[in-house]
């Protein structure tokens, strides 16, 4: 054949050459999109196990805060009660704050010989069956005594030696020698039962005596009271850190932690996927050993199918669709190249487009993914809330490619508005007039006001045809917004608020890419919460150590910073040579300003008094409040005593002028009690009580003056507070008792009534006579509580009585003024009838005049309602206060008693006669019934019969005896009559 004829035939294999070429460039091309699709893959698969290694790191530090704000609790009082213990642990609400743990306790360092009296307090706080288990001897014994939230779970834990058990022991060892907190290894809880039972772990935070040394291992050991600790199972713990995401982990990743530096078997903690090991094995697996609080964890994340699946690259396979179509298609334009010249260069140029935005989406894809990864390192070093915010707007638009990002926070106003808090990038003053709302109208239907409100993510692709952009298309097309996304910021308990990003380009997100964007948000809202938690948790830290050495109502040093204040200026003082004076100061009457006004009023009164006194105290000297209405002045380097009595008139001075609380103005003094370093004591204790003693000298001598401590006090003085104080434990201990005293009719000599007198039995002192400490429980309050046992013990008294004798006396009770301003006194007279079964009228309450001159109105309605429960009432000591003869017939009172001293004197003058008579001529003219006490003699008994006295009481007709001693007497019913 010619040249002419093979020359066309050559042109066949072009075609087929073109073809060639183009499946293999293809090929190449899809080759290298895989690979960076498995490149993809892994870098995917490396960020989310960096994110779970994260996420249990960040979760443990957060369960630290926890503990540390627990051991805060510890700080102020070596002696955390229980209640104490639990308001804490209650007001954390680690069920909803803190998925995955446990619970909050305290385990108590035991030594061997107080264990028996451990156990014993703890059962009769109210755990009857309370004991430390294992059972056993041992060095030493660390209970569990406090574990909160007390469910079934946590109760099978209390009293557990946690000490005895070596792997706990090891942690809970390390944790007190190094003072910083420690987990344990593997172990199962004894809270587990037979059902369900899961790995487990403990972590734990050493608690020290407050204010001892702990510098040393030495001191480490010797001040240490225990242990706060949180006890973990292991899947709840994974459960709570995961959240949300933890079935999307179990489908696409296999999560695996072993207690230790090594995958051993036999220390597997958690295995998020049980079946994972008879699968293939993976396409990615990282293995990382992390030292988690002393404590090695190996964590291993492998790839599951559903996971591997996604590596099936569309870009690859559009590539490989794309390559071979086009070329199929470009071996055909050769063939259609004569007729179909510019068709073919028109599909070539679709393809083109086709292929370069399969590679955008996926620089977009990659570019996310870069953003998130940055974002998690911001969020795990972040440290101040605002910052975090501005660097995530920021790497929005350096890292991720977007024309601007800001971040605002839901008001809760009646606008509900949001407030621009943070942001980034291109934004020309759009900002301060987008006036957006979350509320439901037109300003709060935009993609953030939408996300706020439904709590969902709102996406808009293009501003022009977007209807709810309406308000803001005109400034947001001059800006170059083309399209946004608004992503709500979730927090525990409510909505904080959204971010949102804008880009240039329409449909600027894709599903894949808002999936990123969503995790990125939901990072963001925990890194705000988790920043806000800490910053609470530092601020009740704070607060408790400010209340371990302050007081909270005057801002004064308390007791504790006043004793370390004291150390110090002593060692100064034995440096210098000099000495240090404690002056006691007590505000005179302050019970009576909260009596009558309030205890508000009372703190108001505090407060001015404060303000008075650091107007004239030197700027050297430590002001505290003890408490109540005690504080104590320390005045350092003092060089001559009389530096002290300048003070002293200085603070009389400053007083001299009424205090005015709430228009009423008050007399405000101190009586001040003075010590002196080193002369009355070397220690804290000896000079604060000294000075607390003198205190009461300067009381005795009439108050709002001062008192220099004397080791030659008044004896007396002593003795009255060893009696004061030894009351509380005689009423708690009943060694109280009543004596009765005969009252006769003097017409018939029958026996009427007996009067109740109490006695106290004191266990060294024997029988003590009311005259030493009726006056002592008056001044000192006791007597509200004395007298209501007095009364219930009576009216039971009188109530047997009543069973055993057909005429039955009635008994009468002394009530003291201070019963009637303090005590409840119908309350306490109904309770005390009901309990012993009492008829009302076998009761007479005897009544001071001194109570007639306080609170008249208040005192005359008690009365009125006592008499009409029909109770007798009388006046006792009648002429020796101030009665007011309009009162009594108010008052309605049944009987007058003349006082024993105008008894005993009648006889030694005609005005002693005068006075006696008239006061039983005023009793009858009153319609009242008049009785005379203390008739020793029948010469005083024959005027009183004459003056026409209705009855008497005294030792002529017998002692004051126990009620065993008067049945005799009370059985015959009558007393002879000289």
């Amino acid at each position: 054949m010619s040249d002419q004829h093979r020359s066309p035939r050559s042109l066949l294999f072009v075609p087929w050459i073109i073809l060639v070429l183009g499946l293999a460039l293809t090929y190449a091309l899809q080759h290298n999109a895989r690979e960076a699709s498995r490149h993809e893959l892994h870098d995917e698969f490396e960020l989310r196990a960096a994110g779970i290694v994260d996420d249990i790191q960040r979760r443990m530090r957060t369960y630290e805060q926890v503990l540390e704000g627990a051991s805060g609790l510890f700080a102020v009082s070596p002696q955390v009660e229980r209640e104490q213990f639990i308001t804490y642990v209650r007001a954390l609400k680690p069920e909803g704050k803190y998925p995955g743990i446990q619970g909050v306790g305290f385990a108590q360092l035991i030594a061997p010989q107080d264990k028996a009296r451990h156990v014993a307090a703890v059962r009769a706080s109210g755990i009857a069956d309370y004991d430390i288990r294992p059972a056993g001897e041992r060095e030493l014994y660390t209970a569990i005594v406090y574990l909160e939230p007390a469910n079934w779970r946590n109760q099978r834990a209390i009293g557990y030696d946690m000490y005895a058990e070596p792997v706990r022991r090891a942690a809970m060892a390390a944790a007190r020698d190094e003072e910083r907190t420690r987990i344990s290894g593997r172990v199962t809880l004894v809270q587990e039962t037979k059902d369900q039972v899961q790995p487990g772990f403990l972590m734990y935070l050493p608690v020290y005596r407050p204010n001892a040394p702990h510098q040393t291992l030495d001191e480490r050991r010797a001040n240490h009271l225990g242990w706060v600790y949180a006890p973990f199972r292991m899947y709840d713990l994974m459960a709570g850190i995961l959240g949300t995401e933890q079935g999307e982990v179990s489908k696409l990743l296999d999560l695996e932690i072993y207690d230790g530096d090594r995958v051993d078997a036999p220390a597997l903690m958690y295995d998020s996927d049980h079946h994972a090991a008879s699968v293939a094995a993976p396409l990615f697996r990282s293995t990382k050993t992390i030292p988690l609080f002393g404590q090695p964890w190996t964590i291993q994340v492998s790839s599951l199918p559903a996971f591997e699946a996604r590596l099936a690259s569309e870009a690859a396979n559009i590539l490989a669709i794309a390559g071979t179509c086009g070329s199929t298609l470009l071996a055909l334009v050769v063939w259609l190249l004569a007729s179909g010249r510019v068709r073919a260069l028109t599909l070539a140029g679709n393809m083109t487009d086709e292929l370069r935005a399969s590679n955008l989406a996926q620089i977009r894809l990659n570019r996310a993914l870069r953003l998130l990864s940055d974002c998690n390192t911001t969020l795990v070093h972040a440290d101040d809330e605002y910052k975090l915010l501005a660097e995530v707007c920021r790497l929005c638009v350096d890292r991720g490619g977007y024309l601007m990002a800001w971040v605002g926070y839901a008001e809760h106003d009646d606008a509900k508005s949001v407030r621009p808090i943070a942001q980034s990038g291109y934004e020309d003053g759009y900002l301060d007039g987008v006036n957006i709302s979350w509320a439901d109208n037109e300003r709060g239907r935009g993609p953030t006001g939408t996300a706020i409100r439904s709590g969902k993510t709102c996406v808009n692709q293009d501003v022009l045809t977007n209807p709810g952009l309406a308000p803001w298309r005109e400034a947001a097309i001059q800006r170059g917004y083309r399209s946004s996304i608004a992503l709500p910021l979730i927090g525990n308990t409510h909505l904080l608020g959204a971010l949102t990003i804008y880009s240039r380009e329409r449909d600027a997100f894709d599903k894949e890419e808002v999936s990123l964007l969503e995790e990125l948000a939901t990072d963001l809202a925990y890194g705000i919460v988790t920043l806000r938690t800490r910053a609470d948790h530092a601020a009740a830290k704070e607060q408790v150590e400010f209340l371990a050495n302050f007081d909270p109502l005057t801002q004064l040093p308390n007791r504790m910073l006043l004793r370390d204040r004291f150390e110090q200026a002593a060692q100064l003082a034995e440096r210098d040579g000099t000495a240090l004076a404690m002056l006691y100061l007590d505000l005179d009457h302050f019970q009576q300003i909260n009596d009558s006004l309030g205890h508000e009023a009372g703190d108001k009164v505090l407060g001015v008094a404060v303000e008075r006194l650091r107007h004239c105290v030197p700027a050297a000297a430590t002001i505290s409040r003890l408490g109540g209405d005690e504080f104590v002045i320390l005045l350092p380097t003092l060089h001559d005593a009389t530096d002290v009595g300048t003070l002293a008139n200085a603070i009389h001075d400053m007083f001299a002028e009424p205090v005015t609380i709430d228009g009423n103005p008050l007399t405000v003094s101190f009586s001040i009690g003075v010590s002196l370093y080193p002369n009355d004591g070397q220690d804290f204790d000896t000079l604060l009580k000294r000075a607390d003693t003198a205190v009461d000298c300067a009381k005795e001598a009439g108050r709002n003056t001062y008192r220099f401590f004397k080791r030659d006090m008044n004896p007396d003085l002593l003795a009255q507070m060893r009696i004061t104080g030894a009351l509380p434990g005689a009423l708690k201990n009943r060694e109280f008792l009543l004596h009765y005293q005969p009252q006769v009719d003097l017409h018939s000599g029958r026996i009427v009534g007996v009067e109740a007198l109490v006695r106290w039995q004191h266990p060294v002192e024997g029988l003590i006579a009311p005259g030493r400490f009726i006056p002592l429980a008056e001044r000192s309050g006791y007597i509200v509580q004395l007298g209501e046992w007095i009364l219930r013990e009576a009216c039971r008294q009188a109530n047997a009585w009543r069973a055993r004798h057909e005429h039955a006396p009635i008994v009468a009770v002394n009530f003291s003024a201070l019963q009637f301003s303090r005590g409840s006194v119908v309350d306490c007279v109904t309770g005390a009838l009901a309990e012993s079964g009492l008829p009302a009228e076998f009761l007479e309450v005897e009544l001071t005049e001194s109570l007639l001159l306080q609170d008249m109105e208040a005192t005359m309605t008690t009365l009125h309602v006592l008499k009409g429960l029909g109770v007798k009432l009388s006046i006792d000591d009648f002429g020796t206060g101030y009665s007011s003869l309009a009162y009594l017939k108010q008052l309605a009172v049944d009987k007058l008693k003349i006082d024993q001293s105008f008894v005993r004197d009648m006889l030694s003058g005609a005005d002693g006669e005068s006075i006696v008579k008239a006061m039983i001529q005023l009793g009858h003219a009153l319609d009242l019934e008049v009785i005379a006490e203390g008739v020793e003699t029948s010469a005083q008994l024959g005027f009183l019969r004459a003056a026409g006295c209705d009855q008497a009481q005294g030792y002529l007709f017998g002692r004051p005896e126990p009620a065993a001693a008067l049945d005799a007497l009370l059985t015959r019913g009558v007393v002879p009559l000289p």
